[in-house]
């Protein structure tokens, strides 16, 4: 089933992290096969809900995998992100030539 991503913006603060520049948090469903014995079609409902978030940050973001991120959402778009904790799953650094050093940070709504 199709999921949601939400482009985080200038309302939106972090808690945890340093020197975000952009986030992006992503909503995907998993498919439960509700098809009944001797149906000509099958039937999928929604299931569990499982969002991801990736945040690109222009300096060291001080996390590491395990750390614990909080997002709040101040603005009303409709996406209940108040308060959301993340659990970071990875860090990545990207070194380019001839730019500056950025991380790439991927944590999962929820806590150990």
């Amino acid at each position: 089933m199709p999921g949601e991503t939400i482009v985080l913006g200038k309302d939106v603060s972090y808690t945890g992290i340093s020197n975000v520049r952009e986030g992006t948090i992503t909503t995907t469903f998993t498919e439960i096969d509700k098809t009944v014995k001797g149906a000509t079609t099958r039937t999928i409902v929604k299931g569990w809900a499982e969002q991801t978030l990736e945040l690109t940050c222009v300096d060291v973001p001080g996390v590491n995998e395990g750390s614990v991120v909080t997002v709040s959402n101040t603005g009303a778009s409709g996406h209940a992100l108040s308060s959301v904790k993340f659990l970071v799953t990875s860090v990545s650094a990207s070194e380019p030539l001839d730019d500056i050093i950025t991380y790439t940070v991927s944590a999962t709504r929820g806590v150990q």
